[in-house]
């Protein structure tokens, strides 16, 4: 049975507490909040298919403190991946 992890759920709910204050005001549709959560799913999208790429030049151009690709690439779609929770648990705990 998948379960949700403790440092799971402290990172997301660390993401949600970041929110700008500007922004922490009730979405005013689902509509709304479909387009935030697609917006964040497109950055995920968007690191899954070509951070890869980019963590390597990182890799590369960087040979001062070199850093595995592979660890730059998870960590971004990792953070990606909060974001998308976050905007997911914001519209749960609004419904």
């Amino acid at each position: 049975m998948l379960t949700l992890k403790p440092e799971t759920a402290s990172l997301i709910n660390d993401e949600l507490e970041s929110i700008p204050e500007r922004y922490q005001k009730p979405f005013n549709s689902v509509h709304e909040a479909l387009g935030v959560i697609r917006e964040e799913y497109i950055e995920l999208e968007q690191e899954i298919f070509f951070g890869e790429k980019k963590a390597k030049e990182h890799h590369f151009a960087n040979d001062e403190f070199p850093i595995d690709p592979k660890e730059i690439w998870n960590r971004k779609i990792k953070r990606e991946a909060i974001q998308v929770a976050a905007m997911c648990a914001r519209l749960i705990q609004e419904l």
